[in-house]
């Protein structure tokens, strides 16, 4: 240290004391006396510099017990400043010390205590602290999450290592995970160079031993080291049971203290954002034991709350799609399990598997509760019943397909042929049973009002939805948006439903109304404007089709819909949503708008993409881009006008089914006898003579009594020359004639009906006061079922120390689940108390529930420990 730089240290020291009360001592350790002969070269002015010699202690003693306010001392000591029989001992106790030697100078820069263990351990790592760079990191590791001293060797020692290894904090799990990061990677031989450079690699491999209880060659540099194998497998032995690894043993450690600290690592690449990192690893490891084929032959339950490697995941996934493939009573089971796996390590890299296999589950157990069918049931109960439950069915079936085609794509670990053979068996379910039988009662329910006057009385119509919804709210002077969405399903509009209520403060309220027949695109948009009359007529001879006519004239364009709306509602405007949201900007909406009190959006995407040959397979993919969209354009519509009602309705429904269809569900238009003016593959419209022993006959009011309508039964197609016939619509089936209308109503905070958006909450189902093991179980209660304003939400559970740090690691709950049986909404969750921590039986500790989204957290309750963890670390 230069002379100027110790002048200006002392000085420093000396005007961080008051000499007025009592004086200002420092007392400067040089044990090597390697800076005795520039005392008299310091300056110091105001300051008596006594130098302790030898025979002198006696006199110095009695200078420094006399009056020393307002005096400056400086006292010089060859020594290292011990208590132990020292004469000065109360001053050293009330002094400050001050060393410029290099050890002193190293000791203060890194925040260690000065004593002989420290300076012995600094001379043992002089290689180490030889090296500028070396001592940087060593101090920003030491103190970058706490100001204390480095009171003892092994935290020196540990920080020394943490340093060699690249680790970013001083954590014995951010140590090993470092290391074995560097291992995968092929990029630990530089380190392995440095730990017997600085004599660290023996340590480092006891270390490992008490932290991991490897006894194996901690420094191997191999394609798969044994090290990770072991702490991976390790990891997850503790929640795996019924002797899973047992074709394993010796390659891991069976103790609940190796096990808790080998699980802190893989949670440290987690937190730390370094799933793909951990993710190649868990998958070389697997590989290279072929995991897999070990866990194929274990039960469920042996496996069902682990999750360290992903293939784990894939044989959970592979017995669930069978089981729920060959019984309906394994539905309950399956939606369990799914459900206990949302907080999963890696349950979004195989969600589309978990989704799909969940669908599946829902539609099964739909099965065993209506297995009897829908006999007995009459028009008007049937209508009420698929409204409110059986539409589920369909959501259920378009997220199974939507599902399949992603986990097509993604290939992994094969599931994609599991995934299949559960397809296919609940594609005869919804096709060869829901399907059916569904549409089997409707026909047989509604099909002596359908043939008598083409509608059922006592259900809601379509041809009646201006004079129920529009002309309303007109008469009240308040402005109303009508989105008709083409081929917008009942159950696609629920679910829109549900995404409006958690993502805005507006409510929703979902009802349907009866279209017309045939349900197409011309007669629904027709029905849905305001008119004096509606009439169909055959546009000539037989084959030529027929019209719509509102008024008197055609409907099928945007502009001759704005006229007959702008013909009931003074300057109403009608607009296509392509035009609206992609092709307008604000002010160009404002303007387009106006001060009309009626608008009209028409947004098309399922009906554009079902109904071509080319690309009607991606019509379930439409739906959840139309659920987007509509979304979208209803957050706009309230930001930019404020408006506070707006109806979202279809003109017709679709049948979709995913499988080729097989030649028994095909009929042909020959099975009409009579003129037949236009035919697709649900409808025929024929002269009004016309009969049929196979269709079913409906009347069409709209006509006059000049044409008649035919639908085929259940989910028949009639032959017809291109396009495709998986995407269908016209027809009388419920998927088809129950058209949604969702009315949204804005509302403001503080406002009558506001209702403010919650996440649902959990609720602790164990009774515990105190924990006895270093592992624990703990089960919660979802309060309620998500739905409406209801919102889900991520919860994080630990239990922690009256300073708010965790003691346990973290286990995390994805709380969404819909069900309104109470008991489908429990959650059991694993904690183990983490390594390194020091337990006091004596403190009180807090298990806690953290919201992951908001960073809300509450404490359920205080407890205590009884647990001997049985290791120092």
């Amino acid at each position: 240290m230069k002379l100027a730089d110790i002048t200006s240290e002392l000085l420093h020291l000396f005007a961080g004391q008051d000499a007025d009360c009592g004086g200002a001592i420092v007392v400067w350790h040089d044990p090597s006396g390697e800076f005795e002969d520039v005392l008299a070269d310091l300056e110091l002015p105001g300051v008596s510099v006594l130098v302790d010699r030898e025979g002198g202690r006696f006199a110095i003693k009695r200078k420094l017990n006399g009056d020393l306010s307002g005096r400056k001392v400086l006292i010089y000591r060859r020594c290292a400043g011990e208590p132990s029989g020292d004469w000065l001992a109360d001053v050293e106790a009330r002094c400050v010390p001050f060393a410029a030697d290099y050890v002193s100078v190293q000791l203060r820069e890194i925040g260690a205590v000065d004593s002989y263990e420290m300076r012995a351990a600094l001379e043992s790592h002089k290689a180490f602290f030889a090296k500028r760079r070396n001592v940087i990191k060593l101090n920003k590791l030491l103190h970058s999450s706490r100001e204390v001293a480095v009171e003892t060797v092994d935290e020196l020692e540990l920080g020394i290592l943490a340093a060699c290894l690249g680790a970013s904090e001083l954590d014995p799990a951010a140590i090993v995970s470092g290391y074995l990061a560097l291992l995968h990677e092929g990029n630990a031989d530089q380190v392995v160079v440095l730990l017997a450079e600085y004599e660290m690699n023996g340590y480092f491999c006891e270390l490992i031993r008490h932290w991991c209880g490897f006894e194996g060659n901690a420094l191997e540099l191999s394609r798969v080291p044994e090290l990770l194998v072991h702490v991976l497998l390790t990891a997850c032995s503790r929640s795996m049971t019924g002797g899973c690894l047992d074709a394993l043993s010796g390659r891991f450690s069976s103790q609940a203290v190796h096990a808790a600290f080998c699980r802190a690592c893989v949670d440290y690449w987690v937190r730390g954002g370094n799933r793909l990192l951990l993710l190649s690893m868990t998958t070389a490891v697997e590989r290279e034991l072929e995991l897999g084929k070990i866990l194929a032959d274990v039960g469920l339950d042996c496996i069902a709350g682990a999750d360290v490697f992903p293939c784990i995941d894939a044989t959970i996934l592979r017995m669930l799609f069978e089981r729920v493939r060959l019984s309906v009573d394994a539905a309950d089971e399956v939606l369990s399990v799914v459900a206990s796996r949302r907080g999963s390590l890696w349950y979004e890299e195989l969600a589309c598997y978990y989704r799909g296999v969940s669908a599946a589950a829902h539609m099964q157990r739909f099965y065993r509760d209506h297995v009897e069918g829908f006999a007995g049931m009459g028009a008007l109960v049937l209508w009420g019943s698929y409204a409110s439950d059986f539409y589920r069915m369909d959501a259920w079936y378009r997220e199974l397909v939507t599902e399949f085609a992603g986990a097509f794509r993604a290939g992994e670990y094969e599931l994609d042929e599991d995934f299949r053979a559960c397809f296919e068996s609940m594609e005869a379910l919804y096709k060869g049973w829901f399907l059916k039988e569904l549409s089997r009662r409707w026909a047989s329910a509604s099909g002596d009002a359908l043939g008598l006057q083409g509608y059922v009385k006592g259900i809601p119509r379509q041809v009646d939805f201006d004079l129920s919804y529009v002309e309303p709210a007109n008469r009240r002077g308040k402005r109303i948006w009508v989105i008709v969405s083409d081929a917008l399903r009942y159950e696609v509009a629920a679910e829109l439903a549900e995404r409006l209520e958690r993502e805005t403060k507006g409510r929703c309220e979902l009802g349907a109304v009866q279209g017309v027949f045939p349900s197409i695109t011309r007669c629904g948009m027709a029905a849905l404007l305001p008119h004096g009359t509606m009439r169909y007529e055959a546009c000539g001879e037989a084959g030529s089709g027929f019209g719509v006519l509102v008024d008197g004239g055609r409907v099928d364009t945007i502009e001759s819909r704005q006229k007959v709306i702008g013909e009931h509602y003074e300057g109403a405007v009608a607009v296509r949503y392509d035009r609206f949201v992609g092709e307008m900007d604000r002010a160009e909406r404002k303007k387009a708008v106006g001060d009309a009190n009626v608008v009209y959006i028409y947004h098309d995407l399922i009906d554009a993409i079902g109904d071509k040959a080319a690309t009607e397979r991606r019509a379930f993919h439409a739906c959840d881009e139309t659920i987007d969209e509509l979304s979208v354009l209803v957050k706009l519509i309230v930001r930019e006008f404020m408006s506070s009602r707006i109806v979202i309705t279809a003109d017709h429904g679709f049948l979709y089914t995913a499988e080729p269809l097989a030649e028994y569900d095909h009929t042909s238009v020959a099975d009409v006898a009579g003129d037949v003016i236009e035919a697709g593959r649900r409808w025929v419209v024929a002269s009004s003579d016309s009969e049929s022993d196979t269709l079913l006959k409906v009347a069409l009011p709209a006509s006059a009594g000049s044409l008649v309508g035919f639908s085929p039964r259940e989910c028949v197609r009639l032959r017809r020359p291109g396009g495709g016939e998986n995407f269908v619509h016209g027809g009388i089936s419920l998927q088809e004639m129950c058209v949604p209308v969702l009315t949204f109503s804005n509302k403001r905070a503080g406002t009558r009906g506001f209702v403010a958006s919650s996440p649902v909450g959990l609720s602790l189902v164990t009774q515990l006061e105190s924990i006895s093991n270093a592992s624990f179980f703990l089960e919660f209660l979802q309060d309620e079922a998500v739905a409406g304003k209801i919102l889900p939400a991520n919860y994080e559970v630990f239990v922690a120390d009256r300073s708010g740090n965790p003691v346990t690691d973290i286990a995390r709950i994805v709380a969404d689940l819909t069900e309104v049986d109470a008991r489908a909404r429990r959650f059991k969750v694993m904690l183990t108390v983490r390594p390194t921590v020091e337990l006091d039986e004596r403190a009180e500790y807090a298990l806690c529930l953290k919201n992951a989204d908001s960073g809300e957290e509450r404490i359920l309750q205080t407890l205590h420990f009884h647990v001997y963890l049985g290791r120092e670390w």
